[in-house]
């Protein structure tokens, strides 16, 4: 499919999710597995691979392929983990859906950015025989010593930043970003998140000026709000003391994260579509409403236009709703059989009222804004 067909087709198919038509999701959210060698004090991710039988029944790569084939109407996958890379056969897996799904625009994947030489290696074979747009995101929370500490490996900083860098020169620079999540570690650090934000800034593009490599500007750097979520992240089993935890903190810490945005949204941002310029002010202004009261005006669109499959085939409505609609290896590798259950016995109504958990994650923020066009328009104009 040419690449102007394939993106008025998802274009049709956001209008009519907009519209409230229920059809075939566009995007997926994919754990490909658990492995991970991080060991992040805030996921519980990286214990799996070291639980007896933790990563036991993960979907084989004949399974992923079987995957793939049965649900070729995708257009925008997440492969994510643990470490996506991890996964020995992880560009065999992307390279499943990209042969696939002959409309398949985007594809993007996060990495801790450790094994700077695997984590190339992929991102150069992917970028060899996909199609689709590749766009990678890594992992940088905090100024090197804070950032060693919270993930758990030491000079983890270094590494990722080497891994930026050396993916940055792959793809360019519109294509490869660093993720910050905003932790509140004023109690260790005696900073606020907006100072941690804006030395985490300065010291990765000191270590790039170090490696004399280019800086990043504001627009490269991603700033999220972190969620709890048990069969994604394993961080919520210990109900309510999951919020004392380092990072999980209550009004203050959500007031700190305001703030924080706040100071993102007014440094200067170079380059990059309108498009996403206009679609990041909006993510904000949501951000803003989420921190202030837990949810936000634009309606969620898991099970309209996103889905979720988890690396042993489990589908769930979102990265953060822990409620199992059934595993694909009962339905063929079908995912519509369970999003079409799910929305027959009120899950999707349940998502539309508010009454899940309720997030403002990236993965499911995106989509959102792309389907509610109105809501969308108003956050932008009033954000």
């Amino acid at each position: 499919m040419s690449a102007l067909y394939s993106w008025s087709r998802f274009g049709l198919r956001t209008a009519a999710a907009a519209a409230g038509r229920a059809s075939t999701p566009t995007k997926l959210i994919f754990v490909v597995t658990k492995r991970c060698h991080s060991r992040c004090v805030y996921c519980d991710i990286w214990k799996v691979k070291d639980t007896p039988g933790g990563l036991d029944n993960e979907l084989s790569l004949e399974e992923v392929r079987q995957v793939a084939a049965a649900n070729p109407f995708l257009q925008w996958i997440d492969f994510t983990g643990g470490e996506p890379t991890d996964r020995p056969d992880f560009v065999e897996v992307v390279q499943a859906f990209s042969a696939a799904c002959p409309d398949l625009l985007v594809v993007h994947f996060p990495t801790n950015g450790i094994a700077t030489k695997r984590i190339t290696e992929a991102v150069q074979q992917l970028q060899a025989s996909l199609r689709a747009q590749l766009v990678v995101t890594v992992s940088i929370d905090g100024p090197p010593e804070l950032n060693d500490r919270l993930r758990g490996i030491r000079n983890d900083f270094a590494h990722a930043v080497d891994t930026f860098a050396s993916l940055r020169r792959l793809l360019g620079p519109g294509q490869v970003f660093v993720g910050m999540t905003l932790h509140g570690h004023k109690a260790s650090t005696g900073l606020t998140t907006s100072e941690l934000v804006e030395s985490t800034f300065a010291a990765v593009n000191d270590a790039l000026a170090q490696r004399q490599e280019a800086p990043i500007d504001w627009g490269t750097f991603h700033l999220n709000i972190p969620h709890l979520s048990q069969h994604y992240y394993g961080n919520a089993a210990s109900g309510e003391k999951s919020a004392e935890k380092d990072g999980f903190g209550g009004e203050m810490h959500r007031a700190e994260i305001a703030a924080a945005l706040r100071l993102a949204a007014n440094k200067p941002k170079h380059g990059g579509a309108p498009v996403m310029r206009a679609v990041e002010r909006i993510y904000r202004a949501e951000a803003m409403k989420y921190l202030a009261t837990g949810k936000t005006s634009i309606t969620c669109s898991a099970l309209l236009s996103t889905s979720y499959l988890s690396e042993k085939g489990e589908v769930y409505p979102c990265t953060i709703w822990d409620q199992p609609l059934g595993n694909v290896r009962d339905s063929n590798y079908a995912l519509m059989p369970h999003i079409e259950a799910a929305r027959r016995n009120g899950i999707r109504q349940a998502v539309v009222e508010q009454k899940c958990p309720n997030c403002w994650t990236p993965c499911e923020a995106y989509p959102a804004i792309g389907a509610s066009p109105g809501r969308a328009l108003l956050a932008l104009v009033h954000g």
